[in-house]
């Protein structure tokens, strides 16, 4: 049997696959020997009239780029995503019935019911800061459901902190250390 393995990046809306926590992902996973796949939504996230309307209407982009590939033939699949990517890397688990690790970075509040003890979650992480979904309430979901979650003071929802470009340095490596 072989020991396929494939990584999965699942986009921000304004956070693509080139930018770094997402890029770093890939190449880290890369260098272990996975397949990466990066999901692109195109213009639908720009063409949305409300975050609803985005989430249903990418679902079945993303649906479309998954069935594409077989994913029975890989051995480990990990899912790492960030902000409404959390959303489809959740659902498209469920949906295709699969087992994947996952990396949620920056999840918003449509994630939280497929942030669940009985999945195979690696980490969650959030910045203090993060005006998408407040952090106590991401911190107290994980406590509940007993998920590991790196919390990044003062980072925003891009795990950034203004203004400080040497502390941006050091969350991107902190949380590219956790892939």
């Amino acid at each position: 049997m072989s020991d396929k393995k494939i990584v999965v990046i699942f986009p921000g809306g304004n956070y693509s696959a080139n930018c770094p926590l997402l890029y770093y992902a890939g190449v880290k996973f890369e260098d272990r020997g996975y397949e990466k796949v990066a999901i692109c939504y195109g213009d639908l996230v720009k063409h949305s009239k409300s975050l609803e309307e985005c989430i249903e209407g990418i679902k079945s982009a993303v649906l479309m780029q998954l069935k594409s590939i077989d994913l029975s033939k890989y051995q480990d699949i990990v899912f790492v995503s960030k902000s409404v990517g959390t959303v489809f890397a959740g659902w498209i688990e469920e949906k295709l019935c699969i087992k994947a690790r996952q990396i949620y970075l920056t999840p918003i509040k449509e994630t939280l019911p497929y942030i669940k003890k009985c999945k195979s979650i690696i980490t969650v992480v959030a910045g203090t800061e993060d005006k998408q979904l407040c952090s106590d309430i991401l911190k107290e979901h994980c406590i509940k459901e007993n998920i590991y979650m790196k919390q990044i003071d003062g980072a925003n929802h891009r795990l950034e902190i203004s203004g400080d470009i040497d502390k941006n340095i050091e969350v991107l490596k902190a949380v590219v250390a956790l892939y």
